[in-house]
């Protein structure tokens, strides 16, 4: 699967991961739990058919400076 076709929100959780985020921020800063959040990186994983989420960012042309 192509990273444009991630669903918005797990593109989302990729993004604030790309900019440092923790779960704990993301989960505050969506108005999500820490395990929704979890979910939707596991997710976005299995979508992107990653090992790691470096390797999830690496494949959504994000990077942890982004």
């Amino acid at each position: 699967m192509k990273a444009s076709m991630l669903p918005p929100f797990e593109k989302a959780c990729l993004r604030w991961v790309a900019q440092g985020k923790t779960l704990a921020e993301i989960a505050l800063l969506e108005g999500k739990s820490i395990s929704e959040i979890q979910l939707y990186l596991e997710r976005a994983l299995v979508s992107l058919e990653a090992k790691s989420i470096a390797e999830a960012l690496w494949k959504a042309n994000l990077s942890e400076s982004d």
